[in-house]
């Protein structure tokens, strides 16, 4: 027995260094870069879609660059200065428009005052509401019944709300008194008795 394997492992030694010599003497066709001219690395690279500059070219692209950028910015800055000095001009312009302006442009501007006004105060008007929550109501279904009452103006984003927050599991069973000027937060207070 001892005699076969000894004779396999020989074999096997054997192969392994018959392969290392091949490996080692042969290139495989494969030529090293370091090898290679550089006219035809260079072809070689634009063939790939890249493009070759010399030292020289680098730098002075890399200047113009620098150059174009400082002129841009000069360009914004002047920019800036000439819409500031417009802005001026156009609001001293507005002031001596108004000062000179007609009755009718005042009563109109006073009419649409009132009417800003009104709905200021229409938007103002706080409405209040008492919801019931009974057992098995969830926070979706409690979002929708505030938003049919104009207490919130959007049920998804208020049920998200719950959600992130960890309000929508610590909802109480009862009837709560809420109203439109309250922030999302002390609904959700009032909501989880907190």
């Amino acid at each position: 027995m001892k005699q076969p394997i000894r004779a396999f492992s020989i074999g096997l030694f054997t192969a392994g260094m018959i392969l290392l010599v091949v490996n080692y003497f042969s290139n495989g066709g494969v030529q090293d870069i370091s090898e290679m001219p550089v006219e035809d690395v260079i072809e070689h690279l634009k063939e790939d879609g890249y493009r070759v500059l010399t030292e020289s070219e680098y730098i002075t692209l890399s200047v113009n660059q620098d150059k174009q950028l400082e002129s841009t910015e000069e360009e914004n800055t002047t920019k800036e200065e000439d819409t500031s000095t417009d802005d001026k001009e156009k609001e001293n312009q507005e002031d001596s428009v108004e000062e000179n302006g007609n009755d009718d442009q005042k009563q109109e501007s006073d009419s649409n005052d009132k009417e800003d006004k009104d709905k200021d105060e229409e938007e103002e008007t706080t409405i209040s509401y008492t919801i019931n929550i009974e057992s098995g109501t969830a926070s979706s279904g409690i979002a929708k019944e505030l938003e049919e009452n104009n207490i919130i103006d959007n049920a998804d984003e208020f049920n998200r709300y719950l959600d992130t927050e960890g309000y929508s599991l610590r909802i109480q069973l009862g009837e709560f008194t809420v109203s439109n000027d309250m922030s999302f937060y002390e609904l959700a207070e009032v909501l989880t008795n907190n």
